[in-house]
């Protein structure tokens, strides 16, 4: 699922989908929780901060000759260090999803329902007690 950040004065959608990660692992020799890491610890090489910035731009829905010249005036243009963040950002989404939709966690406005084991309700024979 894509997800907007704001980067380069606006917002754009980004997204890593399978097809995606395996350009990137090529065009980086690397996996791509490799490339996380390297930008994690500051261990990155070139690609590992220009690619998934214009491969998540790509995999949003942008046309890849505006993506390319986006990236180019943006990223390549600047120093490297200030697309970073950026690149972390759409690998994290890729890789562990959005924090903000976590599993388990409710639609806005449902109501949480409240579960009680057969235990706790005294609805369960008692197995380990001895009784018979």
């Amino acid at each position: 699922m894509a997800r907007a950040l704001t980067w380069a004065g606006g917002e754009h959608e980004f997204e890593l989908r399978l097809e995606h990660l395996r350009a990137l692992q090529d065009k980086c020799d690397a996996g791509p929780e490799w490339i996380l890491a390297r930008l994690s610890t500051k261990q990155w090489m070139v690609d590992d901060v220009i690619q998934p910035i214009r491969l998540g731009l790509e995999g949003g829905g942008m046309e890849k000759e505006t993506a390319r010249r986006l990236v180019q005036k943006y990223v390549e243009d600047r120093p490297l260090t200030l697309s970073v963040l950026t690149a972390q950002a759409i690998l994290m989404m890729a890789l562990y999803g959005d924090p903000d939709d976590q599993p388990g966690e409710l639609e806005a406005g449902a109501k949480k329902t409240r579960t009680r084991s057969r235990a706790a309700s005294g609805n369960s024979t008692a197995s380990t007690s001895g009784q018979e």
